[in-house]
């Protein structure tokens, strides 16, 4: 019988889409596939052909992304907590609970499916936890930046320490313990305390969907952690770009794209500063946003805006890209070899930013910062980098034969195989 793959992503379109291409490519090795997500990819996954259980309303999702306070660094991950990750516990495990077939199911969670966390408890069922960027794993070794305190990285481990267990005991775990452990009282499971810490990671399998190059282990990360590589998946190749984009690129000089991210509402601010700095640097802009509202209402002639395109497209025509962090968008810009400004917000951006800097393929301006003269200037500097173009070329040398996304697949199945002898605990090698 072929295995059968749960596969569980919460977050943003840019958490979800790599799971698709996972199950995509774990359907065409013979396994069978199902998605427990938002609504909001209903649609995809029917064009997709890939069995769907809902785990989150889509007007919900889209009210947690549309509030301001989604994207601070702080608020932003409480009302994630509040409106995604805690709403989305008992319907994954449902989802799990009715489809697990013993010894012959694997379930595949993102950082935030603590359902199919709770559900490998208390079925025994092999699950591996998906990070999509270094950031997801706490380290005193290889610190994750962070937005609201630049220096984290560089302070002495205690303090460091001591900063992690603050931002546990008074930020998240208030908001997520009660709720979470009053589901685990339920089931009789014990409570847990500071699930960040270790317990969000499958004790089976962790999978980084980031290539060691980009973020090498740390000797204190979770010795079940293998990596593997970054995973893009634009959506249906039968989805055409936006009217007038092909014609718009081959009018001119390569353009610089900019975006602010597919879950972003609120990028007024981002928008005027790239339409006013195309005007200082005398180039084409493209702006890339399905939010009608977020673009400027006059613009010149030399900047468009776009609602889509597939990135693995449009980026070998840009001259630069300006972006949020966001790591899907951050691995599409490397493999084209296009140098990128990151403007981060919140999540895993600010360390995506301080990774791709240390590549030399990047610079980092701060949200505070953002107005159309500081971006370009910080775009004029990059751009006149002496060795940026070699930089840009070795990374996208890097992906050349690249097999992130079936090695993803094989450990996902060793993953099935072995734990389910083991009561769905692998020995980590």
């Amino acid at each position: 019988m072929p295995l059968q793959v749960i596969l569980a992503p919460v977050g943003s379109a840019g958490d979800v889409l790599p799971f698709v291409a996972i199950a995509l490519r774990l359907r065409e090795r013979g396994n069978r596939v199902v998605m427990a997500a938002s609504g909001r990819y209903r649609a995809l996954l029917d064009v997709e052909r890939i069995e769907f259980v809902e785990t989150l309303d889509a007007k919900a999702e889209a009210a947690a992304f549309d509030h301001p306070n989604f994207w601070r660094p702080t608020r932003g991950l409480r009302r994630f907590t509040e409106r995604m990750v805690l709403p989305s516990v008992r319907p994954q495990l449902a989802a799990i609970e009715a489809r697990c077939e013993r010894g012959n199911t694997v379930v595949v969670g993102s950082s935030f499916a603590f359902g199919a966390r709770i559900a490998h408890e208390r079925l025994g069922v092999p699950l591996v936890t998906v990070h999509l960027a270094p950031a997801a794993m706490r380290s005193l070794e290889d610190t994750p930046a962070v937005a609201n305190i630049p220096a984290f990285p560089r302070l002495p481990r205690p303090i460091k320490r001591l900063l992690y267990w603050y931002f546990d005991r008074f930020v998240f775990d208030p908001v997520m313990c009660p709720g979470l452990n009053e589901m685990r009282q339920g089931f009789g499971l014990p409570p847990v305390q500071r699930p960040l810490q270790q317990w969000m990671h499958s004790p089976t399998r962790i999978i980084g969907l980031f290539p060691p190059w980009f973020a090498a282990p740390a000797p204190d990360w979770p010795t079940q952690v293998r990596l593997t590589g970054f995973i893009s998946y634009d959506g249906p190749r039968s989805r055409p770009a936006s009217a007038g984009l092909d014609r718009f690129i081959a009018a001119g000089d390569a353009p610089v794209v900019f975006t602010a991210g597919t879950a972003m509402s609120h990028a007024e601010a981002f928008f005027r500063a790239a339409v006013d700095a195309c005007v200082r640097l005398g180039v084409r802009g493209i702006l890339m946003s399905a939010m009608e509202g977020q673009i400027p209402a006059a613009m010149p002639a030399t900047v468009r805006a776009f609602a889509y395109a597939p990135f693995r497209e449009l980026l070998p025509r840009a001259r630069a890209l300006v972006h949020h962090g966001g790591i899907g968008t951050a691995a599409r810009a490397l493999e084209a070899g296009v140098p990128q400004v990151v403007v981060p917000m919140a999540y895993d951006q600010p360390d995506n930013a301080a990774r791709l800097e240390r590549l030399g393929v990047a610079d980092t301006l701060s949200r505070r910062r953002l107005d159309g003269a500081s971006l370009a200037a910080t775009l004029r500097k990059l751009l006149a980098r002496p060795n940026l173009a070699a930089k840009l070329s070795a990374a996208a040398r890097r992906f050349e034969g690249d097999a992130a996304l079936d090695e993803s697949c094989r450990l996902i199945e060793e993953a099935a195989q072995v734990g389910a002898t083991a009561g769905g605990r692998m020995t980590p090698q």
